[in-house]
């Protein structure tokens, strides 16, 4: 492939498995030093991918739209991700998740190469290199085995996260009203996800 490439990565969900992403994109960066990098992920998610310098462009697709009922919310949402999806003229397309519509969103990007990662039967039509994937792997080391299946030369492994200037200028403000010392080392924790095994 070209080093000149245009490379889309599809994530819609959820935050932490986007985090998860983020030492595969570094890794696209390395092969690709002059490719351009556009994510693909749900609305909610789209300010994450801020401190994603690796990344050039987002598409963002809001989801409640879509599940909303009302054609007249619904219809304009898929012409323009259509539109955006068929104007970004991508070379390589990743889906890092694997679901039906990701599978879609693969297949209707059209690029000839389309990488991805697959969990249910009769999905493997979407990609040109569908892999099956590995449930004992962490969603890290899956990301990284399907880049280096799909021939990606994995090197160092590169896990950082750039917290944008308003970010990081948001956090501050929080920090000083609870009056916490910003210097110091600080762990937050979020009790009850939506699966119970991670309870």
């Amino acid at each position: 492939m070209d080093t000149n490439e245009n490379i889309l990565l599809i994530r819609l969900k959820s935050i932490g498995d986007i985090l998860f992403t983020l030492p595969a994109v570094h890794v696209l960066r390395e092969n690709f030093p002059d490719a351009k990098i556009t994510f693909l992920t749900s609305r909610e998610n789209a300010p994450l991918l801020n401190g994603f310098q690796e990344v050039n462009d987002t598409i963002a697709i809001d989801r409640q739209r879509l599940r909303s009922g009302n054609p007249g919310k619904i219809l304009p949402e898929i012409f323009n991700l259509l539109r955006r999806l068929r104007r970004g003229k991508f070379s390589v397309a990743v889906d890092f998740q694997g679901y039906g519509e990701t599978a879609w969103l693969t297949r209707l990007t059209g690029a000839p190469q389309r990488w991805g990662t697959v969990y249910g039967r009769g999905r493997e039509w979407a990609y040109t290199r569908g892999l099956k994937r590995k449930k004992d792997l962490h969603p890290v080391e899956w990301n990284l085995s399907l880049l280096r299946e799909c021939g990606m030369k994995i090197g160092a492994i590169k896990n950082q996260f750039d917290l944008p200037a308003e970010a990081l200028a948001a956090t501050e403000k929080i920090f000083s009203e609870h009056k916490l010392d910003f210097a110091k080392p600080t762990l937050f924790i979020k009790p009850f996800p939506t699966s119970r095994q991670k309870n």
